[in-house]
């Protein structure tokens, strides 16, 4: 919504995504339902023209998204071909596998994961990009995060360029994922590998003496 406020994209929805969010987010993580209206009604009034419409002809076209999806996929389809003709449309998701690339040939519908297009909008717009994030984090308040704190967040939710972007711009050090996704600094390389080491060595099974 930031981003949207600062006008470096146009954020669209439906009512159908709408009702999907809130019935995951209610019952399956214990939202509060009438805190979530609150933000849903927010986010309407902060976006003018927020609501795609008419998208339902376009289904069949997307036979190849996870039926759940479909509608997803049909509204970005609409959005590409009525309310920006011509122009690129992402198509933003956490369920990048349930909407394979190849459902979107020949039209101007791209999907990204949230990560991937964070930072590909970084890459695109570094200065703009970074002064949102700025105020996001001067935002925070439960928990206040400190600039290399905030750096360490875009890591674990995988936004790597805008991380090491960020990072750079602010003069803090940017932590390192690790395989299984954990991050650790560099001055904790040598810990990390002896550490491994120690576990490797543990697990050698060393033979009984017969004599």
């Amino acid at each position: 919504m930031h981003l949207h406020a600062e006008e470096l994209i146009n954020v669209h929805w439906t009512k159908e995504i709408e009702a999907e969010w809130t019935r995951n987010v209610v019952p399956k993580q214990a939202a509060d339902a009438d805190g979530i209206q609150a933000c849903l009604r927010g986010m309407r009034d902060a976006v003018d023209g927020w609501e795609v419409t008419g998208y339902a002809k376009h289904l069949p076209q997307f036979e190849a998204v996870d039926p759940k999806d479909q509608h997803v996929a049909a509204a970005a389809y609409k959005l590409s071909l009525d309310d920006w003709p011509g122009q690129p449309v992402a198509l933003v998701t956490k369920n990048v596998k349930d909407f394979p690339a190849h459902a979107f040939t020949d039209t101007k519908v791209t999907r990204y994961s949230l990560s991937d297009y964070i930072d590909a909008l970084y890459a695109a717009e570094p200065e703009r990009v970074s002064k949102v994030a700025e105020s996001c984090r001067k935002k925070l308040k439960a928990p206040t995060l400190d600039k290399e704190r905030y750096v360490a967040v875009l890591m674990t939710h995988k936004c790597v360029g805008l991380a090491h972007g960020l990072a750079m711009r602010w003069g803090v050090e940017c932590p390192v994922a690790g395989k299984d996704r954990t991050l650790y600094y560099e001055a904790d390389r040598p810990k990390v590998k002896t550490s491994a080491k120690k576990a490797a060595a543990k697990k050698v099974a060393r033979p009984k003496r017969t004599s």
